[in-house]
């Protein structure tokens, strides 16, 4: 397991954060009133739109206070995350407010790419990015979107270099991260940062140990909210650069796909599949390492424990769905990994045909040179071991059998 390695000043941080718990002092506030007034003073703006985001925020607020088992560090990082996000809304509202014509522009067939993790969803996003007929949320402008990206700039833009040193800064800390998954500011992004802005995402479950709030999300969230803000932000990117489709990318679309289909009733869903237990052990692997910036509390079996019942969640979710509501329309083409993996443009060319999409010899041959230049294989050579989980297999394979045997889903060697 991979863990992050702290610099001394901020070891020494959380030590004498310690050492002020003991007088009853907390350090950075994460109380949702507290939070929503910093965010407000710092954009000189008051309008977070839709109430909605409050449940979600004070749900999280609680659990990472109850539950996540902070270090003084961890609560600044969560302060910061958190104070980002309600910034980003605060200016999403105010953009639609003062500009009538971002309402005006519709998504229309979105490409969207689902599957549990490390099933090859980044892979796929990665190659479809090649083509200039697709537009793709790139983590730069994901993380800074305000003002919005325009066409002339879009390759210069200042923000790039921001986010580049930021990621140095995110690998110094977890110099194994690259090992886990692929980082770079002009890579497309997944996303699940998007329905952060109303505090649905389970991105935050990953980062910081939120059991309550996790439940909350995944049996009580109204995700309806949460896939409308979606919507309005790709229609904010797309302003001022505009490409012929949107192509996009979470895991969490699998348990949301009813919602994700209304907001997006001409979605091009691509759902990829691949053995579970792979997903179960990568997932809790990016999680102990993640979660080991913010707390020095983390334990690999508790979070195996609450990853496998997620995922296990999600697709039987998933698998239901696709069986009871979604038999008489099939608007979704399954793909297996070993489909992306052993022949990566065989599995492109399946989707632009199976959805009628034309790919040109110059969007083929950028794909071509994306897969010379990157070793995907090396993500998925280092370091799921099973073992480590604590899980016993015997019991996991009997709880992913029904999904396994409705997509025909080979196991692997764990």
């Amino acid at each position: 397991m991979y863990k992050a390695s702290l610099p001394f000043n901020l070891r020494l941080l959380n030590m004498a954060g310690k050492s002020l718990r003991l007088f009853g002092l907390r350090g950075a506030s994460l109380k949702p009133r507290s939070l929503m007034k910093r965010a407000r003073r710092s954009t000189n703006l008051n309008d977070f739109g839709p109430d909605d985001f409050k449940e979600g925020l004070t749900c999280l607020c609680d659990a990472l206070e109850s539950e996540a088992n902070l270090t003084p560090f961890g609560r600044m990082v969560a302060q910061a995350e958190l104070l980002h996000v309600l910034e980003n809304r605060l200016k999403l509202i105010h953009a639609f407010k003062v500009n009538r014509e971002l309402s005006g522009s519709p998504i229309l067939r979105p490409l969207i790419i689902t599957g549990p993790p490390q099933s090859g969803t980044t892979m796929l996003h990665d190659l479809l990015a090649q083509d200039p007929d697709n537009r793709v949320p790139k983590t730069w402008e994901m993380r800074y979107p305000f003002p919005p990206p325009r066409t002339e700039s879009y390759f210069s833009d200042s923000r790039i270099g921001k986010v580049e040193r930021e990621l140095k800064n995110t690998q110094r800390l977890m110099p194994d991260l690259k090992k886990l998954y692929p980082m770079g500011a002009q890579r497309p992004q997944e996303c699940v940062s998007i329905s952060a802005m109303n505090f649905m995402a389970m991105s935050f479950n990953v980062s910081y140990r939120v059991p309550s709030y996790q439940r909350w999300l995944s049996h009580d969230a109204n995700f309806r909210g949460a896939y409308n803000i979606h919507y309005q932000f790709l229609q904010y990117l797309q302003w001022r650069h505009k490409a012929e489709r949107w192509v996009l990318m979470s895991p969490s679309h699998l348990w949301h796909l009813d919602k994700l289909l209304q907001r997006y009733p001409d979605a091009m869903v691509v759902q990829v599949h691949r053995d579970p237990l792979k997903s179960v052990s990568a997932l809790s692997n990016l999680t102990y390492t993640l979660r080991s910036v913010s707390s020095d509390a983390v334990d690999i079996r508790d979070i195996a424990r609450q990853q496998a019942e997620l995922v296990s969640e999600g697709l039987t979710r998933n698998r239901e769905l696709r069986e009871a509501r979604l038999r008489t329309r099939e608007p979704i083409l399954d793909l297996h990994y070993s489909d992306i993996t052993d022949n990566p443009l065989a599995a492109v060319d399946k989707i632009y045909r199976h959805f009628s999409l034309p790919l040109t010899k110059n969007a083929r041959e950028a794909m071509t040179t994306w897969l010379g230049q990157h070793d995907y294989e090396q993500l998925d050579r280092h370091r799921y071991l099973f073992t480590a989980t604590g899980l016993r297999l015997e019991e996991e394979r009997k709880r992913f059998k029904p999904y396994q045997e409705r997509f025909n889903i080979a196991q692997e060697r764990l």
